[in-house]
């Protein structure tokens, strides 16, 4: 009889807490028996790992063999635990010794021949906390693209490598291989003239407000969307990090820059706020720490949309299945775009608009108030001229370039003042962070009253007149700035 533990990880959400292999040897038929909570492809593991062990040169122990991974009540997913039950079976054969599972992890998936697979969804178990003397053992692809989160890996390309166990720390990764080879640098043109949405998209990317933009098509809503992106700062080491676990999730290549989602309308509930059986990320999660833009708004389905309440509002998401809840950030900043009507052109002086009164009150009923309420930014935009739209692209890049570097200085004074973005100030200390003198807070008083704004309405003025404020350098907010703010509330625009 003989018995062998080995450590690996278990994915549960964005966290991966410790596990155990254990391998008992015993005396009776050799049969293998599997017991713990998993799903099919840990259950399959078995099979492969034979097979390995076998095609690698070792020997397949002749007993009964019980594989436990514990704890037992923990859901088990993906096939990262191949390796680890293999390095468990060859321990407890007596065919490695025992003090390679000290102080060690192990994660990868197997192939018949003895392989170690590059293996995915790692990255979260990879980033994990751990003693730094620990090991880390998993596939030589794997290693390469994880060194910069853990230096202690050690790339394995075959089973069979750990025969010479006291050699394996040479195939430890000897550079950083840079992670971002799928971004593309975009080539969209930003919006001709049209100070006003130039002005609301500076706001919003020095705060971090969430954006509705109304008008008619080919008016330049997505371009707005493509020059909030390029004004958004770089994001932080951290804000890399929690981005890239959510897309190795996700099975979808990383990247180093701020994440950019634009979900078609057709997206189901579960694609954009998560779910599936295994409960993982949707569409706001993976939008964490950058831009959610929907296209079209009105034309999302109205359970899709309301679903968006909750995490607007929170900053995160709660997904819950039969078998299993996680709950992921979602710190998101919404920008939507919609036309006035279902044929466009409601608002236009150049085109006549098609639609009934049927259809605009139908059209007009897919957004609720409770969705509205919770946007800081509404915005009506107008068609540029076809002189404004002919002028040379280099005008753009500058006035670009200059937004940027206010924007830049804003987030820098927001972050040094409260720690985060002014769409995200406690509701207690925004009173205190606007400094409002008692002349403008009798007046907002006032204003407040007769424009019917509500809690959270009012809120989210003191937020945006919060971000005029940093863009001009000034230390209180004024009447000046609340006057602007108050501009673009959708209730204040559509009166």
């Amino acid at each position: 009889m003989s018995l062998a533990r080995v450590k690996t990880r278990c994915r549960q959400g964005l966290s991966a807490p410790l596990v155990s292999v254990e391998i008992h040897l015993s005396a009776g038929l050799p049969t293998i028996a599997l017991v713990g909570f998993s799903e099919a492809t840990v259950r399959d593991a078995k099979e492969r790992v034979r097979s390995a062990i076998l095609s690698t040169g070792f020997r397949w122990p002749d007993s009964r063999l019980t594989i436990s991974i514990s704890p037992a009540a923990l859901q088990k997913t993906g096939a990262g635990f191949d390796l680890p039950i293999a390095v468990a079976i060859l321990i407890a054969s007596k065919q490695l010794p025992s003090s390679l599972a000290d102080s060690a992890e192990f994660f990868g998936e197997l192939s018949l021949d003895g392989r170690v697979l590059e293996t995915k969804g790692l990255l979260a178990a990879i980033a994990s906390e751990r003693d730094a003397t620990t090991l880390v053992y998993t596939s030589e692809v794997n290693a390469e693209a994880l060194f910069a989160v853990c230096p202690n890996l050690v790339g394995l390309a075959s089973l069979k490598d750990l025969k010479q166990p006291d050699q394996i720390k040479k195939n430890r990764p000897s550079t950083n291989v840079p992670q971002d080879r799928h971004y593309a640098p975009t080539t969209m043109n930003l919006p001709a003239g049209q100070p006003e949405l130039w002005r609301v998209s500076e706001i919003a990317a020095a705060g971090s407000h969430h954006l509705l933009m109304s008008g008619e098509p080919g008016a330049g809503k997505t371009m707005a969307a493509e020059l909030i992106r390029q004004l958004l700062p770089k994001p932080s080491t951290k804000e890399i990090l929690e981005s890239q676990i959510l897309l190795d999730i996700s099975n979808q290549p990383y990247s180093l820059e701020r994440p950019f989602r634009a979900p078609h309308h057709s997206v189901s509930t579960a694609g954009l706020v998560g779910g599936t059986r295994h409960a993982n990320p949707g569409e706001i999660s993976l939008a964490h720490n950058g831009i959610l833009f929907l296209d079209e708004l009105p034309e999302f389905s109205l359970a899709t949309i309301e679903a968006l309440r909750q995490p607007l509002e929170t900053g995160e998401i709660q997904v819950t299945r039969a078998e299993q809840s996680h709950v992921y950030p979602a710190k998101f900043q919404l920008v939507a775009a919609m036309n006035p009507c279902p044929c466009g052109f409601k608002d236009s002086i150049d085109n006549h608009c098609r639609c009934s009164t049927a259809a605009l009150n139908r059209y007009d009923t897919k957004l609720s108030e409770p969705l509205l309420d919770r946007i800081d930014l509404y915005v009506q935009v107008k068609r540029s001229r076809v002189a404004e739209i002919m002028a040379p692209t280099t005008q753009q890049a500058t006035l670009r370039a200059q937004a940027k570097t206010r924007v830049d200085s804003a987030r820098e004074r927001q972050i040094t003042r409260q720690g985060v973005e002014n769409a995200r100030i406690p509701s207690a200390q925004l009173l205190d962070l606007c400094a409002l003198s008692t002349t403008t807070k009798s007046w907002l008083e006032t204003t407040g009253e007769r424009l019917r704004l509500s809690g959270r309405g009012l809120h989210r003025c003191l937020r945006v007149a919060r971000t005029i404020a940093d863009l001009a350098n000034t230390e209180s907010v004024t009447s000046a700035e609340l006057c602007e703010a108050l501009a673009y509330r959708r209730s204040t625009c559509m009166q």
